[in-house]
């Protein structure tokens, strides 16, 4: 007879990142994230964006089309080559996403389970220098 456990986990994670495609650079930062495994397979982990904002850029200057001419002052401000009556563009982001990792794992043991969650938390919060705001698991036979 097999053995199981099983893991539920919840991260709220502040990305820093200031893009429309949080969720996709999110993924492919966690590619090379260690894996929760069983025999019949790994843990399956989400990735969650708020359709809500919580940073807002009243001038975006990184996703303007003038960006590239944007020149910075020693003391302060700047100029790019924008028409006069040009208005900058705004920038709403949700840097925060929520990865949720939930896996019936076979032929594993829960402190098996708990070191790799560990190495995959780490990876986390190291590797990829996010602010991990609030987190919740659970790993049970």
């Amino acid at each position: 007879m097999s053995h199981w456990t099983h893991i539920v986990a919840v991260l709220d994670i502040d990305t820093y990142i200031n893009d429309y495609n949080i969720q996709n650079i999110v993924e492919c930062k966690l590619k090379n994230a260690p894996k929760i495994t069983g025999s019949e397979g790994n843990a399956d982990i989400f990735i969650n964006v708020s359709p809500d904002y919580n940073h807002h850029i009243s001038a975006d200057c990184e996703h303007c089309k003038y960006k590239d001419t944007i020149i910075h002052y020693k003391e302060g401000g700047f100029s790019c080559e924008a028409e006069e009556k040009f208005e900058c563009p705004e920038g709403k982001y949700q840097t925060r996403v929520v990865i949720t990792v939930i896996g019936d794992l076979r032929d594993r043991e829960k402190v098996q389970t708990q070191q790799e969650y560990k190495e995959f938390y780490n990876y986390i919060k190291k590797i990829l220098n996010y602010t991990i705001r609030n987190k919740a698991l659970n790993i049970y036979d």
